[in-house]
């Protein structure tokens, strides 16, 4: 694993681990090819703290998703409903993890720096990166099958996250409550519909369902 501490000269103290920025970000952790989703509460280029329902033991590779940026990692910690990581590489920026994109660099310059960096090689005549790759091939349908279980469950994860704040103001909870209770209702519907779209067997998946009325509508059988 690569360390993202940048080294410590000779006669000087090692230099602290980056300030790590605290907040909410909704994202998916892959271990082994079985993802959960989990929320990012903090965060800096070398590493995280997540949380979730599942989290994996110290010591455990996992794949950190959110969005079109993964990164790979190892859990350093573990408990109470949360764990950190370590990042295997300081190539993604907490700016880019918040938004979800990366950002284009240059010689691993971003922003201002980047155009800067490519001007001088213009002037120097130093060759310039290769146009972009053509867009690859479009997915298998099982590929494709996995990616839509991902944005249902992204999509879920975002309702989680307004639920949770609305709950928290109890002006809004006294006044919405029917409205609230079909939110978390709304987000258990994507929640199971990701599940029976994963699962290898569909229809005992949707047998499985513990959603009555949802389990009904799926099983329902075809009209006419």
């Amino acid at each position: 694993m690569t360390d993202c501490t940048p080294p410590s000269s000779p006669g000087l103290e090692p230099k602290p681990r980056a300030a790590r920025k605290n907040l909410l970000l909704s994202a998916t952790i892959d271990v082994d090819g079985l993802k959960a989703p989990v929320r990012i509460r903090n965060l800096s280029e070398g590493g995280a703290m997540i949380d979730g329902a599942a989290l994996p033991r110290p010591g455990t590779r996992l794949v950190l998703r959110r969005a079109e940026i993964e990164m790979a990692a190892t859990v350093a910690w573990q408990a109470g409903g949360r764990c950190g990581v370590a990042f295997d590489h300081c190539a993604v920026t907490v700016d880019e993890w918040v938004s979800g994109t990366r950002v284009a660099t240059f010689e691993g310059h971003r922003g201002q720096a980047r155009v800067d960096a490519i001007q001088a090689a213009v002037r120097s005549g130093a060759a310039l990166p290769a146009e972009p790759p053509a867009p690859a091939q479009a997915p298998a349908a099982g590929e494709l099958d996995s990616r839509i279980v991902d944005e249902i469950l992204h999509v879920r994860r975002l309702l989680d996250e307004l639920g949770e704040e609305l709950v928290s103001d109890p002006s809004v909870l006294q006044q919405h409550m029917q409205a609230l209770q079909n939110l978390d209702r709304a987000s258990q519907v994507l929640e199971h519909l990701g599940t029976v779209l994963g699962a290898k067997d569909r229809i005992a998946a949707a047998r499985s369902v513990p959603m009555l009325d949802l389990r009904e509508r799926l099983t329902r059988a075809p009209e006419g």
